[in-house]
């Protein structure tokens, strides 16, 4: 078990620096909406104490926004929990059936990272259906460039393990545990996905079939559902630079659920990061998952 904290900062300044790339939304089926180029800078400006984020985005043909914010030590938690790797993630703590819902998660392996906003809005139902997914895919200046695939379904096939490092809401010391998700075709051609991890809180468990009868179905956009009807129904969206995501179609009232993303490597490795909510609605924890195929 780790004894770094969630907000101590070592954590943080693993993001220090300069990050080129751009805001790319996506639609709820998985279609690009618009790109806006960015340039996001994290300095320390007072050693030990201080930082200050600066993002400017200029979308084409228009002018610079320019955001700025900054923090003390030991940085912004609970709000945003850092990972001993940089990877972070932030959110709307409790989920309404009013009002928008959402959450920010970055993925970082060296010099580059995969950052997601996942937006949600509240329908006349009282849940809350995908509003947009952007990613964000960001490296440092002089760094490479990301070469890696839009993923495909064959990409995710087969057995995976790895292990899973957690950050809890309550702001107790982090944990750990391992992982298991297979994704598999029946004799009936149904695609199958079960998601399951080891965690020392316990096991959470997803286990999901293809949704034959859904329109928003497609290469980039897999609709599976869960083997009661009352299960929430989810999209595997396959996007750009081997990033996907898992979310919940439409989140209701008194179910569990949780909103994945992930960062599939060209050497095979891939990077998970989900956010577990109970049937309140409540964030519980934050899970960051390396795992690889058998």
């Amino acid at each position: 078990m780790s004894d770094v904290k969630p907000y101590q900062w070592p954590c943080i300044q693993q993001n220090i620096g300069t990050w080129h790339g751009a805001f790319v939304e996506f639609s709820p089926e998985g279609q690009q909406v618009k790109e806006t180029p960015s340039v996001l800078t994290l300095e320390e400006t007072e050693p030990g104490k201080v930082m200050q984020l600066t993002l400017e985005r200029t979308p084409p043909g228009g002018t610079t926004n320019v955001v700025q914010q900054s923090f003390h030590h030991p940085g912004p938690a609970p709000y945003v929990l850092f990972f001993e790797s940089g990877a972070f993630s932030q959110g709307t703590p409790q989920w309404s059936a009013f009002g928008q819902f959402g959450a920010e998660f970055s993925l970082k392996v060296g010099d580059r990272r995969v950052r997601y906003v996942v937006m949600y809005e509240s329908t006349q139902h009282y849940t809350s259906k995908i509003k947009y997914v952007t990613l964000i895919c960001e490296t440092q200046t002089g760094s490479t460039e990301f070469t890696e695939p839009v993923p495909t379904e064959k990409s995710f096939m087969g057995d995976w393990s790895g292990a899973a490092n957690v950050l809890h809401a309550t702001m107790e010391s982090p944990t750990t545990g391992t992982s298991q998700w297979k994704l598999s075709r029946a004799q009936n051609n149904d695609l199958t996905l079960t998601c399951s991890e080891q965690l020392e809180g316990g096991l959470e468990s997803l286990e999901l079939v293809s949704d034959r009868q859904s329109p928003l179905s497609s290469a980039t956009c897999l609709v599976l559902k869960g083997r009661e009807e009352k299960d929430i129904t989810y999209q595997l969206m396959l996007l750009p630079k081997g990033a996907y995501c898992l979310l919940p179609q439409e989140i209701q009232k008194e179910t569990e659920f949780r909103i994945e993303v992930g960062w599939l490597g060209a050497n095979g490795n891939r990077e998970r990061l989900i956010r577990y909510y109970d049937t309140r609605g409540s964030w519980m924890k934050s899970a960051l998952l390396s795992d690889r195929a058998a």
